[in-house]
């Protein structure tokens, strides 16, 4: 059976922060499904899974190729919802950072901004860079490669006492969740505007919010091949007027249009993880438009004004191409059980495919490796974490990457 994970992430610390990709392939631990104790969003208890991978080693280009098949991160763990057994419908949203024009609410929080001297003196409009990333007197705002301080630590730890009421906020747990990155950093983009914008390359960031000159914010992101992924936002409690969730959003999307400019065209599109339409809290995603939202079946991206009404209809999980049977692939309540999970069940893999997966190499310790149809001889559990790897992952990743069981 795949081995639990192992909560030593030193050397992923120094691996992730310390190289650059280079010749380096992506390494992954796989851990096969693992049953979350309850539900982060509704807090049912024993009603959500995922399969799961640690990364040793991740490249960017790899990172954007899983969460464009609704993986996401926390830390070196790499997890994908099981659809077939969990509470919660989790939708990967992102949003088209170069067409996004500012809300009449977004606006208005500008103003407050400016005239609280936090920004500059440029008036909103469509123009979103020069209205939110101009600075002003007050505020001063860093981007840094993702890495450990004590100041980062003791504002992350009011934020967690005050917001959620976590008492135990450690030291290495906040290393771990959001300074210790797998992402080797990319400098392929290099050139005088890359490393203006980026002093490593892609790869994790830490976008620090300095207001009056003590850290108000730290913004934990994901620079890729196509994007700005979100990871977290922390902040001290004592800022929460200034609305630092909205106003790092917008900067967030700022910085893709810079990116977009100065380091690579096909830098276009802002992801905020999981739309999870049950969960009121996550719900403002939908904001930010235009968005799309990620179908697990076809692994298309969709406008979500087009899945929200399918949403409706089917409110534990659904796909939004209307081609598919919805007697297959669509759960409209908790007791009701796919005949395939999308994403993790060998049933998305034809002939082909499933003769290639086979041929997976998984290693055994630092020496030792088998094939998958070696391991699929040991036991149908083990049979099972072969398919799965395949269809999670896709072939063409799982076949480059260096996997471990």
């Amino acid at each position: 059976m795949p081995v639990a994970p192992t909560s030593d992430t030193s050397n992923v610390s120094q691996m992730g922060r310390g190289r650059h990709a280079g010749a380096e392939q992506t390494q992954l631990q796989i851990l096969g499904m693992q049953r979350r104790s309850r539900c982060g969003y509704c807090h049912t208890p024993n009603s959500s899974s995922c399969f799961g991978a640690r990364a040793r080693l991740l490249r960017c280009s790899d990172y954007q190729a899983l969460i464009d098949r609704g993986w996401r991160r926390s830390g070196s763990l790499l997890y994908l919802t099981d659809h077939s057994s969990s509470c919660c419908a989790y939708y990967s949203i992102r949003t088209h950072a170069l067409s996004h024009t500012l809300q009449h609410s977004e606006k208005k929080l500008l103003r407050k901004w400016r005239r609280w001297e936090l920004l500059g003196d440029s008036a909103p409009g469509s123009a979103l860079d020069s209205s939110v990333v101009t600075a002003g007197r007050r505020l001063v705002v860093r981007l840094e490669p993702a890495a450990y301080s004590e100041e980062k630590y003791l504002v992350f730890e009011r934020y967690q006492r005050a917001v959620h009421n976590d008492m135990d906020a450690s030291r290495s747990g906040f290393q771990s969740f959001l300074c210790s990155s797998p992402l080797m950093f990319d400098d392929t983009t290099d050139g005088a505007a890359s490393g203006r914008l980026l002093s490593r390359g892609l790869g994790s960031y830490h976008q620090c919010y300095y207001v009056d000159g003590r850290l108000a914010a730290v913004g934990v992101i994901d620079v890729l091949p196509t994007c700005v992924s979100s990871v977290y936002l922390f902040y001290d409690p004592e800022f929460s007027d200034l609305s630092l969730g909205t106003y790092s959003s917008l900067r967030e999307i700022a910085l893709v249009r810079e990116l977009n400019r100065y380091v690579s065209p096909d830098i276009k599109y802002y992801y905020m993880g999981y739309f999870i339409p049950s969960c009121p809290k996550m719900t403002y995603k939908a904001r930010w438009r235009p968005a799309e939202l990620l179908d697990l079946v076809t692994f298309e991206w969709i406008p979500i004004d087009q899945c929200l009404e399918r949403i409706r209809q089917h409110p534990a999980f659904c796909t939004f191409d209307p081609r598919i049977s919805s007697r297959n692939i669509v759960r409209n309540s908790r007791r009701d059980v796919l005949s395939w999970a999308p994403v993790i069940s060998s049933c998305t893999l034809n002939g082909g495919e499933r003769r290639a997966a086979m041929q997976l190499v998984f290693w055994i310790g630092p020496r030792n490796s088998v094939l998958g149809s070696n391991l699929a001889c040991i036991s149908k559990d083990l049979e099972q974490v072969v398919w799965q790897t395949a269809a999670s992952l896709g072939l063409p990743l799982a076949s480059r990457a260096i996997l471990s069981i």
